[in-house]
């Protein structure tokens, strides 16, 4: 078996020669931590979640999907059961043992990507509809199921389509063949023109993400910002949906309020709150922040991941050209590193940078997403915001909380609220923002059809 600790030749390798034993190590260390982690999420959401609802389904995906992904690395140590050919210049053939290797490695990883993507853009539509509609495309029928059969078809698809556009332009280029690529790396990757279009797709399914997740967010702030016009309440930053209710005088006391309103020479206005809008308050910024947090953790990774790996596939593929010969490209990427050694140490840095957040993607996607499931991860989420949200005016006793969670709380648009402790039949409630009503900041309270 060959080393695995792969250093061969390494001081020839100007891209990654100082890094190259910390990406061995980040790959070796990296995706197996975010597979134990993603496999216990996994157990702990089917063992105890009874009743599983769309949400539900579409993370159980997306956790599924980063295990692949982190297989894809992981089978990395395979290929050294195997002849090491690459200093063979004479070979041609796509096909030998190392080579099989990466092209399996690549397919899975461009699977797992899209089903990770079109997961995560469903789970934005679904939590746009939620709030927008009453009822929606994916209440209605089996129309959930089919979707996930679809993204899932579509990833597949898109994959094995990489995989032949890849294989048609390695076909013959010596010097970028599937044995050499992961000389940095340490797991394979399409050759640049394919991994060009790849990325395209990717950036094309996260800005359509980011589109969704920006009008859900629009959309929380209009219901924060019509209960509180409807009360008389109209601060200065009055969209601000973190900003704390006992940071205005309660109306219980309007001369004590007058009196104030004279010493500071400014204008305050009165609020009147009723117990049942102030637990919507609590709630509006309780779905906001969890809306906030999982689309934050994937566009801030995906923006990062495309902008590095789109400007190294344009800056790297004159030295990994098809109509060179592999010792004058590598000689001239030795020259050009060595005249710019500050882009050298650049270029090193971000690769160290991508492939550590590359390798613990898992652990992202699981602690962003298991804010949607909170009461199975210990409702340690729910625990630390509800604390950071409320104050002495909108405390409530221990029974009205009780009894608030189990009629208002949305298991289906902001993550399914599992009430075993307090409700023996495992019944699920909803809460959702009915724009369509005279109000139009009525809550609903619906069942999740699954």
């Amino acid at each position: 078996m060959g080393q695995i600790i792969d250093l061969e030749k390494k001081d020839d390798i100007y891209r990654c020669n100082y890094v190259k034993l910390s990406i061995i190590w980040i790959n070796l260390i990296g995706p197996p931590l975010s597979l134990l982690f993603l496999l216990v999420s996994i157990i702990r959401m089917i063992i105890i979640k009874k009743r599983k609802a769309f949400l539900t389904y579409l993370i159980l995906i997306i956790f599924f999907s980063e295990i692949i992904q982190c297989l894809s690395k992981m089978i990395q140590i395979l290929k050294y059961d195997f002849p090491d050919t690459r200093d063979n210049k004479g070979i041609s053939d796509l096909d030998i043992p190392r080579g099989i290797i990466c092209q399996i490695q690549f397919t899975i990883a461009i699977f797992s990507d899209c089903c990770s993507l079109l997961s995560i853009l469903l789970l934005s539509l679904r939590c746009y509809e939620v709030i927008h509609k009453k009822k929606g495309f994916f209440d209605e029928g089996r129309n959930g199921i089919y979707s996930i059969l679809l993204i899932i078809f579509l990833s597949l698809l898109i994959s094995i389509g990489f995989l032949f556009f890849d294989r048609y332009i390695t076909d013959g280029n010596i010097s970028y063949r599937y044995d050499l690529r992961d000389r940095c790396s340490y797991w394979c990757w399409l050759e640049h023109i394919p991994s060009l279009f790849c990325l395209g797709v990717y950036c094309i399914i996260l800005f359509v993400n980011i589109y969704f997740a920006c009008k859900t967010n629009y959309y929380l702030k209009m219901g924060y910002k019509q209960i509180i016009e409807q009360n008389k309440y109209t601060p200065g930053n009055e969209n601000d949906m973190n900003t704390s209710l006992n940071e205005e005088e309660n109306c219980e006391n309007p001369e004590k309020k007058e009196n104030s309103d004279k010493n500071e020479n400014q204008e305050k206005k009165m609020y009147i709150f009723t117990p049942e809008e102030k637990k919507r308050i609590q709630k509006l910024q309780l779905m906001r922040t969890k809306c906030l947090i999982y689309p934050s953790v994937t566009i801030a990774y995906w923006l990062f991941a495309a902008t590095y790996r789109i400007v190294d596939d344009a800056f790297m593929i004159k030295f990994d050209s098809r109509d060179g010969k592999p010792d004058e490209l590598a000689e001239e990427e030795r020259n050009f590193f060595r005249e710019h050694n500050i882009f050298q140490i650049v270029v090193q840095i971000f690769l160290v940078a991508y492939t550590i957040l590359s390798s613990i993607r898992g652990i992202l996607y699981g602690f962003s997403f298991i804010v949607f499931e909170e009461k199975i991860f210990f409702n340690f989420f729910k625990k630390i915001w509800m604390k950071y949200l409320r104050d002495d005016n909108l405390k409530l006793d221990e029974e009205e909380e009780k009894n608030m969670i189990r009629n208002t709380y949305n298991s289906s648009s902001i993550g399914e609220y599992n009430l075993k402790e307090e409700q023996k039949d495992d019944n699920y409630s909803n809460i959702e923002m009915n724009r369509n009503s005279n109000t139009n900041t009525n809550t609903n309270y619906d069942n999740e059809t699954t």
